[in-house]
């Protein structure tokens, strides 16, 4: 059970919940639909509220107003590196919004969890918001397991690691399919001695990438692309990409091919095969992932995975409104933007190809 309110922080519906003998979602509908709960249940609900003073001026108002037509957005912590792709999804998230007849309200990320779902709890029970959406999910993130536990509605980008068996909606890109097409691609254009640089056990995201990776080099027979110092762990910055790709020409046996987790560590590859002396593309193939505005910057264009953003943004903005009664967890696919990194042909003419979709 949940300690009681000492004074220090307000009361919780989960409080309210535990006081009344009742379940978190029986306090949801007494304050949202309470024509469904029997008056026995409603009175203790309504006594508990009272005894531990909790926020009756919002109650009542939440019994006097029509559904909020704002959707809250719990935006990710700044990115010491930059997020050019969430940057961009933010753009998507606000025109899916505007399209389904609502307004995105920002929230910023707070000290820890409890204040966060505190916030939370005022917005949605204060009828500010209809729900919320909430992004870089982690593995073991409390963010969605409190905000279903508190019976508050969201849709969140990404997965925890129970993946499938989460008791809320999710939605995201499909990355291992990402990663898949651009071994593919590679493959395709004659590369048979791959290496993978991004990998991160502490990213759902990220493992799926890199389980994207293993699953296309197996499938395609490519032992050697997944022996140990050919999957590289790093984080996401251009410098990580600069150092590494340096590290694996230095082996016996270098990539022909480099598949990044980003475009920024494809980026820092691109400069390391400059400085050497070689032309990405024609000796050694490079992709990336996200499809940011840094692939066209310079004289040699990325080949990278692109997410369905605007998609992505329109079905979480539809789990909010809908609430399905049974969670849905969708995976939307990826497609590949063909650059000169990954095209010997583009540098035999004097001007590069332009970008095209696979």
């Amino acid at each position: 059970m949940s300690a009681a309110p000492d004074g220090r922080r307000k009361a919780s519906m989960a409080d309210v919940a535990d006081l009344a003998g009742v379940s978190v979602m029986t306090v949801s509908n007494v304050i949202n639909r309470p024509e469904i709960v029997t008056e026995v249940t409603r009175a203790k609900v309504h006594a508990a509220m009272s005894e531990l003073r909790y926020r009756n001026n919002l109650v009542a108002r939440s019994l006097r107003l029509a559904q909020p037509r704002q959707i809250g957005y719990v935006l990710p912590a700044l990115d010491a590196v930059g997020n050019q792709y969430m940057d961009a999804f933010l753009h998507d998230l606000a025109e899916a919004c505007q399209a389904a007849d609502r307004n995105l309200t920002l929230i910023t990320q707070q000290r820890d969890t409890e204040t966060l779902m505190t916030l939370c709890e005022d917005l949605y029970f204060g009828q500010s918001v209809a729900g919320f959406v909430i992004s870089n999910v982690g593995p073991a993130d409390p963010r969605p397991v409190e905000l279903h536990r508190r019976g508050i509605p969201f849709a969140a980008y990404g997965r925890t690691d129970r993946a499938f068996d989460s008791p809320w909606s999710w939605a995201e890109g499909d990355a291992a399919q990402g990663i898949e097409l651009a071994v593919d691609h590679v493959y395709e254009r004659g590369h048979r001695e791959l290496a993978f640089i991004g990998a991160n056990p502490g990213s759902v995201t990220m493992v799926q990438r890199e389980l994207g990776y293993r699953a296309a080099c197996r499938r395609l027979g490519l032992d050697s692309s997944t022996a140990p110092g050919r999957i590289v762990r790093s984080g996401g910055d251009l410098a990580a990409g600069v150092r590494i790709t340096a590290e694996l020409l230095d082996t016996a046996t270098p990539p022909t091919a480099i598949i990044c987790k980003a475009d920024t560590l494809a980026a820092g590859a691109i400069i390391t095969l400059q400085a050497r002396g070689l032309t990405p593309g024609r000796d050694v193939a490079v992709t990336g992932y996200d499809d940011t505005p840094l692939t066209s910057f310079g004289p040699v264009g990325i080949t990278s995975v692109r997410q369905a953003s605007a998609r992505i943004a329109a079905e979480l903005v539809r789990l909010v409104i809908d609430r399905p009664e049974t969670p849905e967890h969708v995976l939307l696919p990826s497609a590949l933007t063909v650059r000169s990194s990954t095209d010997p042909a583009a540098w035999a003419e004097p001007n590069p190809k332009p970008p095209t979709d696979l």
